[in-house]
């Protein structure tokens, strides 16, 4: 019996000490640029959406910077909590969710962007990095040294149908 308590203890002591409460919180020590996008935004292609959409679109970028979204004249950012359609086909009015104080450019990490007419419209995205970033698609895009900091800077353009 005495031993059943002394293993007990000395599991129980291994358990309590091995195992720790610690989270990643600090920014990693990497450089790294991405995004994902609700329509796939290509490096070389336009993308396509329809009169009235929105797209929505998440930098995923490590270790930035700074961080920028600019779009072109037309296009709005939209504050969240929209939704882009309700299964019928017919895109809901989503002007009630323009986000007036953004203007054609932002630092938010992710946006959403309304196209209200046809047309064909940019979204740039650019980054700045302390070290030389690539990103791997099909061509590669690579960063450019500015004044001591990586810049890394894609336009994609929107066809708006």
């Amino acid at each position: 019996m005495k031993n059943k308590i002394v293993f007990s203890m000395l599991f129980l002591g291994a358990l309590l000490t091995g195992c720790s409460n610690d989270s990643v919180t600090e920014a990693p020590n990497y450089s790294d640029v991405t995004w994902y996008a609700s329509t796939p935004l290509k490096t070389t292609e336009n993308a396509v959406i329809g009169v009235g959409k929105a797209i929505s679109i998440f930098d995923l970028s490590q270790g930035a910077l700074s961080h920028e979204w600019k779009i072109s004249e037309g296009s709005n950012f939209l504050k969240t909590g929209f939704k882009n359609g309700d299964g019928t086909g017919i895109p809901p009015d989503l002007t009630a969710f323009i986000d007036a104080d953004k203007g054609l450019m932002t630092t938010d990490k992710t946006v959403y962007i309304l196209y209200p007419t046809v047309g064909t419209y940019t979204i740039t995205l650019k980054n700045t990095f302390k070290d030389k970033v690539i990103y791997k698609g099909n061509p590669e895009v690579e960063s450019v040294l500015v004044d001591g900091v990586w810049v890394f800077e894609q336009t994609f353009i929107v066809t708006v149908i």
